[in-house]
This record gives structure tokens, sequence and C-alpha cells, in this order.
């Protein structure tokens, strides 16, 4: 468990009371709680990562749990990117809320969207594994068992992957201190050999998550609007 940074922003008043509240994709559980402090004035929320796949119904599940933190949070920090337009036109309204200015969680775990751009243009067929998309079985071969093989049966089920990944050549694994990495590794390798892909490492980051939980919310890596205002998709549109 992390301790309490000196730099943890005070300008919101939180306290045990008025606690900063995250809300979070489920997908980032692992590296968010490895930095949360049991004494911190936080309280992180996460909701089904499944709403990535759907992200016209992600804006209302964010507001209701707003809905339900309204009375008492300081202020409200979402850990999403833009997630496919998903949290473009939220809104608090009793709290500013404060996003990361990605798009998607890959970025958060490489640390920037730099590192994301960098990831990208090095590699561009990359399918990126986490700690997190393994535990929850949505890797390619635990949504193949899980998902496609009880719709449509095998056969069919390992075609419809194979097509719908046709265009990644690498599976990579963004490395995690708060995974069991030797498992992961494991599970990794097992979807690169079954889909005939080479398999690579990265490191992951911390700065991203430590961010989110601690500030500041600078503009470079945070979009922030006041209460009553609406998340807009301009500024992650910016570079």
């Amino acid at each position: 468990m992390s301790s309490i940074p000196e730099t943890l922003n005070e300008q919101y008043g939180l306290d045990r009371d008025h606690p900063r509240v995250v809300i979070a994709c489920r997908v980032m559980k692992t590296e968010i709680d490895a930095l949360l402090p049991a004494d911190a004035p936080i309280e992180v929320h996460y909701l089904d990562q499944n709403l990535h796949r759907t992200p016209e119904k992600m804006r209302f599940m964010i507001e209701e749990k707003i809905a339900e933190v309204a009375d008492y949070a300081a202020h409200i920090v979402l850990g999403y990117g833009l997630c496919s337009n998903g949290v473009v036109g939220t809104r608090a309204v009793k709290q500013e809320i404060c996003i990361p200015r990605v798009h998607d969680c890959i970025a958060l775990m490489l640390g920037s969207r730099q590192a994301y751009h960098d990831a990208f243009s090095a590699r561009a067929g990359t399918y990126y594994l986490t700690a997190g998309w393994v535990a929850e079985q949505k890797d390619p071969i635990g949504t193949l068992e899980n998902e496609y093989v009880p719709k449509m049966g095998r056969e069919d089920a390992e075609w419809g992957l194979r097509e719908e990944l046709k265009h990644y050549t690498h599976i990579v694994l963004i490395g995690s201190r708060g995974g069991d990495m030797e498992e992961l590794r494991k599970r990794a390798i097992a979807n690169a050999d079954f889909l005939g892909m080479k398999y690579a490492e990265v490191d992951g980051s911390e700065r991203y998550f430590r961010k989110i939980l601690f500030g500041p919310y600078d503009p470079a890596d945070f979009v922030c609007v006041p209460p009553g205002e609406k998340i807009p998709q301009k500024p992650f549109l910016q570079g």
C-alpha cells in the first residue's frame, strides 16, 4: 500500500467527510489499488469494463454514480479516456470533474499520450494486454471461450476471432507492479501462440494513475470542467 504523497492537492478541502471521488473503469483496479493509501481522503468506485463496448451507455452509468456521491464528494476525477466519445456530455451538478486527456486506457497504462503515440508509431499492429484485461478474461482467449464459443460454436468462434484480429501482428503485455507478472506473462504468451502473433513486453507507468489519485490536474494531462458543465470532445482531439 502506498503512502500519501506530499503533493496531494489540498485546494478542494479534502477530508473524510468530503473526499476526492474517483470513478474508474475496473480495468485499472490493479494499478490504482496498488497506489491508494488506506488513510487518504480518496474514494474509488469501479464500473464494469464492458462499458467500452457500449460507449453510448457510458455517460449514463458514470452520471448515475456521480449522483450517488454528489452530496459529499469534494470533487470528482474519472479514470477514463475519451473512450469512443463515451464520456462526452458527462457532467456533475455540484462538483468539478477532471478526466485524463487521452483517447483510451492504453495511454494511461503507458503513462502519457506521448508514450502511446511513440508506441503506436513504432509498432502499429499491437494488441495490448494488461493485468486488468487478463483478470477479467477480456483477452482474446477469454473472449473466445466466454463469449464467442457459447454463441456460435468453436469453429465459427475461432474463425471470427482470427478475422477480427487479422491486422494485428503483436501481443504486448504492459507490466504492472500490482499484478503477478509471471502468471500474466504465461497468459499473454498463450494468446500470442494461439493467434500466431509475436510476443513482447513493455514497462507500464504509474505516472497517470498517481495524477488521477493525487493531482495536479494540469491542462496538459487533464480536461477539467466546472460544476454543471458537460465534458466536451474538442480538448481530447487537440495536440
